[in-house]
């Protein structure tokens, strides 16, 4: 496969999100490079907020184009900035510490399958953390499996009075922790019939109100975040900022985002979550 098969006038883009990391950022763009990932874009753009001459050096070497911020501007305005600046139907969001962990086949097919499902569904997320590897700081697996574990662990003969207790306790919480099971099963379609569906590609979709909006490899619909999810998030504020600025998760993870019933996509995943010294 040469490059991607994309629906007939779609454009996909890349946008990675970088701060005070040339270190961990190149060695994520050495398994881009190595795996041939960059060329299956239209347009790729790495954003550095409090850019340093380092920044300007890693960007060189792997031929991305760059811009950066004197200052830091927060996850909401590189995300924000990032979209504003490459004009594609689609973009791929990426941060500096999210290394490729598939080969350049394995993408092309995850890639194609999302971008196809999308536009035909209609669905404007696509999940890309690998499934099976999702690395490091994914502790929501460990809160999923609180509440179900006695459903998907050895093969759902596992301890069940604990995880049925919490779901008695707190329904609501278990009800937004449905969505997990795509990390913790190969079927979470047999487990939870009515919270997922598979598509004709193989891909799943479940919607927003089981699973919670993320940051980590994100495939969205430019103007679906551009016109609804950006404009809510500045709109809306979080108490709790990250550095002083809104990190969109904290902003989207609450009531909103799960009366919304937005479709969001999970293919196996082409990213782990890997970070090195800055």
């Amino acid at each position: 496969m040469s490059g991607l098969d994309k629906p007939r006038g779609v454009t996909v883009g890349l946008g990675v999100l970088s701060w005070k990391a040339p270190r961990t950022l190149a060695k994520t763009l050495q398994t881009y490079q190595e795996g041939g990932l960059l060329s299956l874009f239209d347009e790729q753009r790495i954003l550095f907020q409090e850019v340093s001459a380092d920044d300007r050096r890693v960007a060189r070497h792997y031929g991305l184009e760059s811009q950066g911020t004197e200052r830091n501007i927060g996850i909401f305005g590189g995300v924000k900035t990032l979209l504003e600046n490459i004009e594609c139907d689609y973009v791929l969001l990426l941060e500096n510490d999210c290394p490729l962990i598939e080969p350049r086949d394995e993408a092309i097919r995850q890639l194609s399958a999302a971008l196809a499902d999308a536009e035909e569904l209609a669905v404007p997320v696509f999940r890309f953390r690998s499934l099976a590897h999702p690395g490091q700081d994914f502790a929501t697996l460990s809160k999923f499996r609180r509440y179900f574990g006695d459903l998907v662990d050895a093969g759902g003969s596992g301890p069940s009075l604990m995880p049925r207790l919490r779901r008695l306790a707190r329904p609501a919480k278990a009800r937004r922790l449905k969505g997990i099971a795509a990390y913790a099963t190969a079927h979470p379609e047999a487990v939870f019939p009515g919270v997922f569906q598979r598509t004709a590609r193989g891909n799943l979709i479940t919607s927003s109100p089981y699973i919670n909006w993320t940051n980590q490899s994100v495939l969205v619909h430019r103007q679906w975040m551009l016109e609804t999810i950006l404009p809510y998030v500045e709109a809306n504020p979080s108490s709790r900022l990250v550095n002083g600025f809104s990190d969109i998760e904290k902003e989207l993870n609450r009531p909103w985002w799960r009366q919304q019933k937005f479709p969001i996509g999970l293919v196996p995943g082409l990213f782990t979550h890997e970070r090195v010294d800055r």
